[in-house]
Formats: structure tokens, sequence, C-alpha cells
């Protein structure tokens, strides 16, 4: 019995929308926003980029 490996080619790629907001993203920004975008979240691409920012925080002493 003989398998094979799909290869790239064999599927279409997704694109992802670009916005100025998606210019910096890495592979894991872009994992989460097809997250996002399958689970059908309003507006993927702010949800990515605000938790990006993180949380500032409050330094004491």
């Amino acid at each position: 019995m003989k398998t094979t490996t799909p290869t790239a080619t064999d599927r279409p790629a997704e694109a992802a929308p670009q916005t100025a907001d998606m210019t910096d993203w890495t592979g894991a920004d872009f994992d989460s926003w097809q997250v996002l975008t399958s689970l059908n979240v309003s507006d993927p691409i702010t949800r990515v980029t605000r938790a990006r920012q993180g949380q500032a925080q409050e330094r004491t002493r």
C-alpha cells in the first residue's frame, strides 16, 4: 500500500485580509485570526491586534 503526503499545492491557499493592523503579525497572530474567523467572531483583526498589545503592568516598590 502506498501512502501520499499532501503538499501545499494540493490545497487552495486561504488569503487573509491585509490591513494596516496586520503589517507586523506573526504566524501565531495569523493562526489566532483563523480560529476567530472560523468561530464567526465579529472583527477578528481588531481582537488579535488588541491582544498583541498586552496589558500595562503597574510598577510597585
